[in-house]
């Protein structure tokens, strides 16, 4: 009981303070969408005027933990508003000055018509909840229940999954889900399920943030249109991957030195893969292209090196449709260039550069990435920028060696 008697003084002495100064709601309501914590879903408050006592009092609260100064030498100002009868009102809560913690009674006349009192907290650290006292059944079975859940940052609350683990009326008990809505600056609201059994006097929030059922893999199952991430786990456009390899199989690390005569072209392997992927047409033809530039000299790009190009399509037909992996592949040849690689062209000694670019995907999700390339360099025979493979750049002059 210490502890109940200890967050109810809080709450009184912070009531108390909040109606000394009342500062202007748009002081903080316009705050960045990280500093904000809000109730996802905090509606139907019991009231102050109702003749049954059960359902006289006041309607909520939240107990936080106000966050530190810049200084780090006391406490930020907390803030915090709702709306009520289509008003918002902005009150301050003044933290202990030991502890931080802020505890405040929240009160508006249950009103099942309007919308959600909108609960905002402005100046606390992640950690802080809030509880709703709610009224349920009529007449002479009129009773109160009451629930608590976190208070959520907006920008959590507005990547709130939208699939959930739902089956409404399961058992005798209600579900009633508030999916998240996000304003123009990111702001979450909503974002809540809530459960109720009047009978039973059953009242619980389930955030949406928390913990939810993992995506089901795209597997088994084609889809006739795009595919979002709320259908299955697809990945994400940063997912896919473009690399480079030589003749070998190994992943380029140097330049490709072109052949001194024509007829014998040096094979240089790009390949566009994703580990997890889906495609969305019946068709199980998905499709990618590639597409080869010269390097870039400050914001220009330069023209494509000569006797370079990509050998082949990319097509590729996955052994089940939808597919988890996808890998597409292509050959592009660097050959013999007499006219740069003469030995009266005083551009033969220049490396130049060679930009492949994955440009083109379809039947397949997620889309790619904008900018998605690799680069490597192109040098003539016997130039200097091109050292032979058996030379040995530090020949031994008998120096000691040291042990």
């Amino acid at each position: 009981m210490k502890n109940n008697r200890t967050v109810a003084a809080w709450a009184v002495g912070c009531l108390a303070l909040a109606f000394a100064s009342t500062p202007a709601a748009s002081q903080f309501l316009d705050a960045p969408a990280d500093e904000l914590h809000t109730a996802p879903w905090f509606a139907d408050l019991r009231g102050k005027s109702n003749m049954n006592a059960r359902l006289n009092g006041h309607g909520g609260g939240f107990v936080a933990k106000a966050a530190r100064n810049a200084a780090d030498d006391g406490w930020e100002t907390v803030t915090y508003s709702y709306t009520c009868g289509g008003t918002t009102l902005a009150r301050p809560a003044v933290p202990d000055a030991m502890t931080g913690l802020v505890a405040v009674l929240v009160d508006c006349d249950s009103d099942t018509t309007q919308d959600s009192v909108d609960l905002r907290v402005h100046g606390i650290e992640s950690g802080g909840w809030y509880w709703v006292f709610r009224p349920i059944g009529s007449g002479a079975d009129a009773d109160v229940a009451a629930a608590a859940a976190p208070l959520i940052r907006m920008d959590v609350v507005a990547k709130a999954p939208r699939r959930l683990p739902l089956e409404p009326n399961v058992g005798g008990i209600q579900a009633e889900r508030h999916d998240a809505t996000v304003d123009a600056d990111g702001r979450g609201s909503g974002g809540a399920t809530l459960f109720t059994d009047d009978a039973n006097r059953l009242f619980d929030v389930l955030p949406h943030p928390t913990a939810v059922a993992p995506p089901a893999p795209c597997s088994g199952v084609f889809l006739n249109e795009p595919a979002t991430d709320e259908d299955c786990g697809l990945g994400t456009s940063a997912d896919w991957r473009l690399t480079l390899a030589d003749a070998m199989g190994d992943p380029l690390s140097g330049p490709i030195v072109r052949p001194a005569l024509p007829g014998s072209d040096v094979p240089v392997t790009a390949t566009l893969s994703i580990a997890t992927g889906h495609l969305v047409d019946s068709g199980c033809a998905p499709q990618a292209t590639i597409a080869l530039s010269g390097g870039m000299s400050g914001s220009t790009v330069l023209t494509l090196p000569g006797e370079v190009a990509v050998d082949g399509s990319a097509s590729v037909s996955p052994a089940t449709c939808p597919a988890a992996e996808l890998s597409f592949s292509w050959t592009v040849d660097v050959s013999a260039d007499t006219n740069r690689c003469a030995a009266a062209n005083a551009d033969r000694g220049t490396a130049q550069t060679v930009r492949v670019t994955a440009t083109t995907l379809t039947e397949t999700t997620p889309a790619l990435a904008a900018d998605l390339f690799q680069e490597f360099e192109v040098t003539c025979p016997g130039s200097a920028s091109a050292s032979s493979a058996g030379q040995e750049l530090v020949p031994d002059v008998g120096l000691p060696s040291v042990e």
